[in-house]
């Protein structure tokens, strides 16, 4: 067969018919199994199975491989006498129908990988080393460099790493100390036409690089010409830093926490496996239940960010538990999508009456169900990462910190993991408000919330818990480990200076820190941290405080 890396992106007719030519094979084999429902007969189409498997193991075709190796399960599993024959047969025909319906589709999704389909993934949901905090690189290409300069010292303040290029050869040149994460790009440069800037930042963005455009100009065609380049998003000059920081974090998704969850609830065992094997192409956490009780019960430690669920159920049908699902306020936020053989549109409509945000065929064939749902994961993140958020400082509100630290709780009494909470508050706030206005106070808390935010890990969680008190999860994290990074944070935050005319204001905070583990519920340790935080304050303020064993 032709030698081919699908990564190429680039099928070759010859394979294209062959793999073409083999599924009719495939078929016919499976037509005769099916009707004389025999274990010889399921044997013989296994043989076929297994030759046609073999014949596309040099090619990278993860999809194909998995839709493969789910069959030859599935008839072990028959012959072994795990499952019947009727039950083998039903499973078969679904993963059949995926093949044969994927074939009627030009380009065919199981002759492709899912590589692409990473744009939609959050940072944390690809694989890194655990409590690593990775430095984020912004280039910023600005001509003025006074401009350029301040920009470059705001952002080092929040951890971010910088570099200055005063045009885009100089940055082009540059390169091969290794690519940014994102490029602060200014629109109007001498020199240079405004069509050059967005041809450019269209390379950018075709390249994996975020941009952001900076402009003091915000009409109609400068912001198409930025929305056709692909870019991120939209700064107007001058800046305010704090909303420039609250965009980046937007384009890089750091607001969204953790990888995305998904939960499927179908009682076809062949089916859960299967998608089981697509999902971990893009390593999201992935959990297959085969009953609604099981499903409600595995709620009370879970948070998946979407619900994949079959309509038809035995005993318990897929309306009733997605009505169960939205009874519970934490899953607001969580589409819900149906998995069935019914289209009709009542059925559509009794789906919205339920509280389902979507339905998908089954025999829509699985790369383009995941396709589908990563997309609809990546809005459903988006739209939560705002409504969640505080809208002064950009951290998560009360409620979402709160419900971020019950659930940990609730994991570590299930796993044992270690999770340190730490709350902080501003030192002399008062007197920031009463000398400098409320606007100053204003200003102070949204550069901590973003100066802490962009500090931490990615699995970390940051949140407002009230007035200029934070609290800051470090998951996966025991005390010892915390008080280090938290005592780094509170050296970062006393040499930052924030700009309010003349003199600029400096603060300093306190904190007191607790192993989430040691309390048997928040309140407890949210009380405990606080009575540390005052510990902090009486022992003369910019430190943090934790239990003494």
């Amino acid at each position: 067969m032709t030698e081919l890396n699908a990564r190429d992106g680039n099928i070759p007719e010859a394979v294209q018919q062959q793999y073409k030519a083999d599924l009719k094979v495939l078929v016919r084999a499976w037509s005769k199994a099916r009707v004389s429902k025999t274990k010889s007969e399921l044997a013989t189409f296994q043989q076929q199975l297994d030759q046609t498997s073999k014949e596309y193991d040099s090619l990278d075709l993860n999809a194909l491989h998995q839709i493969l190796q789910t069959m030859q399960r599935s008839c072990d599993n028959g012959l072994e006498g795990k499952n019947t024959i009727a039950k083998t047969s039903a499973d078969m025909d679904w993963l059949m129908n995926q093949l044969i319906r994927s074939n009627q589709i030009s380009p065919d999704p199981f002759l492709s990988e899912a590589n692409s389909l990473d744009e939609y993934l959050p940072k944390s949901s690809k694989p890194m080393a655990a409590n690593v905090h990775k430095a984020i690189k912004v280039a910023i290409i600005d001509d003025e460099p006074s401009v350029g300069g301040a920009m470059r010292l705001m952002l080092e303040q929040f951890a971010y790493e910088t570099t200055l290029f005063e045009s885009i050869n100089e940055f082009e040149m540059a390169l091969t100390d290794g690519e940014p994460d994102l490029v602060l790009l200014d629109i109007c440069m001498p020199k240079t036409t405004q069509s050059e800037v967005f041809d450019f930042a269209r390379q950018l963005s075709l390249r994996g690089i975020k941009v952001i455009t900076c402009s003091s100009l915000f009409n109609f065609e400068t912001r198409l010409q930025a929305v056709r380049a692909g870019v991120s998003d939209y700064a107007v000059k001058p800046l305010n830093p704090y909303v420039l920081v609250e965009k980046i974090s937007r384009a890089l998704k750091r607001n969204i926490n953790n990888a995305y969850q998904i939960v499927l609830l179908d009682d076809q065992e062949s089916m859960g496996e299967f998608y089981q094997a697509v999902f971990s192409q893009v390593h999201v956490d992935f959990h297959f239940f085969n009953t609604a009780e099981r499903l409600i019960a595995a709620l009370e430690y879970l948070q998946p960010d979407l619900f994949l669920l079959d309509r038809v159920m035995p005993s318990v049908n897929g309306l009733e538990v997605a009505e169960m699902i939205r009874q519970d306020a934490k899953f607001d936020f969580a589409p819900i999508v149906f998995l069935t053989a019914d289209e009709q549109l009542d059925t559509k409509l009794k789906v919205l009456a339920h509280g389902g945000d979507d339905l998908i065929a089954k025999v829509t064939p699985a790369p383009l169900v995941l396709e589908q749902v990563l997309a609809r994961l990546e809005r459903s993140a988006f739209i939560k990462s705002f409504v969640s958020k505080d809208p002064l400082t950009g951290v998560l509100n009360h409620g979402q910190i709160v419900e971020a630290a019950n659930h940990q709780l609730r994991l570590n009494k299930r796993h044992a993991n270690h999770c340190a909470l730490a709350m902080v508050d501003v030192d002399f706030f008062k007197d920031v408000n009463d000398n400098y206005g409320h606007s100053a106070g204003d200003m102070v808390l949204n550069g901590l919330g973003q100066l802490l935010k962009s500090s931490v890990r990615e699995t970390d969680y940051v949140g407002r818990y009230g007035g200029e008190e934070f609290i800051i999860l470090f998951v996966d994290c025991d005390a010892e480990q915390a008080i280090h990074k938290i005592n780094l944070i509170r050296e970062k935050c006393s040499q930052m200076r924030f700009v309010q005319d003349n003199p600029d204001i400096a603060i300093t905070f306190s904190g007191g820190l607790v192993s989430l583990e040691d309390h048997k519920s928040l309140p407890k340790a949210i009380s405990e941290a606080d009575r540390l935080l005052y510990l902090a304050k009486e022992a003369g303020r910019n430190q943090v405080k934790m239990d003494e064993k």
